[in-house]
Order: structure tokens, then C-alpha cells, then sequence
């Protein structure tokens, strides 16, 4: 395994160190969260360059992300791809995927504070933060290194962004019923592509790639989106934020 795979677990394990020890909710922090949700844009241009590069045929609305991070070239590079598979892009994929996971799990906690002080939305940045450790972890594990904590690492990511995005749609809906009801869209759009996936192999027009960047980018956009509304809403700084 390469020394580079060691160095993003160490990037993982920093940043979660950093969290807890300047976690108190300060204007500084609070901004940083909100600049870290708003770089999950990049991903997609990331991910658009990295296919590009790819020197077997990719088919984007078929082959799953994680394709894009296997790091040897030919035929059943993994259990599930016995299909041809060369990204000499992997490496940069796989750091995409670590520090996409870590800005996800950073802006989850640093922007907490701007939420209502209720249960759901302490539930829902926990949630959240789950969320981005699982795909941080994505990025540590390739599917064709170790297919099993590949799989294991992602397999929350694909869930628990659900019933975050619900809680928060609550908690809000009558302090912001717009941004409510745009994380309730968002809630609806990445559930039904969870439940098509699960379809798909009984179903296997369903296009699983497609399916499978809507799930997460819908949450991505989600999260881009937001930050920039919350920023522009000083009211919501002054209310929630203790020290400037």
C-alpha cells in the first residue's frame, strides 16, 4: 500500500483532532465551515478531469466512482468490475475523496452553531460527519487494495445523510421555511436514488452510475448551496454565535 494512502489517514485523523479541540463556536470557525461546504463544488470538476485522463472507456452513467480510485489497470481489478478498468488518474481521486470526506465532516461541526440549540440538529451534525468520514475513507481504501473496508467505510455514507438532512428540515422549517424546504427536496432526491440502487440489479437499465453521483452530489450541492445562504444571512451569525 502506498506511503500516500498512510499520509490521507493521517489527514483524517488530524482533522478530526483539530475539531475537537477548537470546536467552541467562534466567527473564524463558523466561516471556515462554511468555505469548506462551499469547496465540495470542486469535486465535480475534479471528478470531470480525472474521467478524461481514464485510458479504458468510462461510462459515466454505468461505472461507479469508485472506479475512477482503483489503482491498477485491466480486468477484475475488484470483486464487482469484470469489466476493464485504467485510471492513471486514481491517485488524485483517491485524495479527492479523502479531503472532499474531511471538508464535509470540518463544515459539519463548524457551522452546527448557526442551527436552532435542539437535539435533531446535534443528531444531524453527527450524522453528518459520519457521512464524511465514510467517504474520507473511501479514498484510504481503493476497492482493488481492500475491497471489504472499501465497501464497509462507504456503506454509511450511503444512509445517514438521509435522516440529517429530514432533522434539519425540521429544526428550521419555521426560522427559514425556504432553506426547509430546500433541504427537504434534497432528503427526497438522494432517497429515491438509494432506493433505485437497490433496484438496479433487478432493474439493470437503471443507470447505477448516474444513480449513484446523485445520491452523494445531491447532498454535495445540498451542502454548497446552503453555505452560501447561510453566510449571507448575518442575522443567523449574530444569533448563534457566542464569541466573535
Amino acid at each position: 500500500m502506498s506511503i500516500h494512502y498512510f499520509i490521507m489517514a493521517g489527514f483524517i485523523i488530524l482533522s478530526l483532532a483539530v475539531v475537537f479541540f477548537i470546536k467552541h463556536p467562534r466567527r473564524v470557525t463558523v466561516k471556515v465551515g462554511l468555505i469548506c461546504w462551499i469547496l465540495l463544488s470542486v469535486y465535480f470538476l475534479i471528478e470531470y478531469l480525472v474521467i478524461q485522463k481514464t485510458t479504458a472507456v468510462y461510462q459515466f452513467m454505468v461505472q461507479p466512482m469508485s472506479d475512477l480510485g482503483v489503482t491498477a489497470c485491466g480486468t477484475n481489478t475488484y470483486v464487482l468490475a469484470p469489466y476493464d478498468i485504467c485510471s492513471p488518474y486514481h491517485l488524485l481521486m483517491n485524495w479527492t475523496f479523502t479531503l472532499t470526506g474531511i471538508v464535509i465532516l470540518v463544515g459539519a461541526v463548524y457551522i452546527h452553531p448557526l442551527w436552532p440549540k435542539q437535539r435533531k440538529t446535534r443528531a444531524a451534525t453527527i450524522l453528518f460527519v459520519i457521512f464524511g468520514l465514510s467517504y474520507a475513507v473511501s479514498g484510504v481504501f481503493p476497492a482493488d487494495v481492500h475491497f471489504l473496508w472499501h465497501t464497509l467505510g462507504s456503506l454509511p455514507g450511503m444512509v445517514v445523510q438521509i435522516p440529517a438532512l429530514l432533522m434539519i428540515a425540521l429544526s428550521i422549517r419555521g426560522s427559514m421555511p425556504k432553506l426547509s424546504l430546500w433541504t427537504a427536496l434534497c432528503a427526497v432526491v438522494t432517497s429515491c436514488s438509494l432506493l433505485l440502487l437497490f433496484y438496479q440489479p433487478e432493474f439493470i437499465y437503471l443507470p447505477a452510475g448516474l444513480l449513484q453521483r446523485t445520491l452523494y452530489g445531491s447532498v454535495y450541492l445540498w451542502m454548497a448551496v446552503t453555505a452560501i445562504l447561510l453566510w449571507n444571512k448575518k442575522i443567523l451569525l449574530n444569533k448563534f454565535l457566542i464569541n466573535s
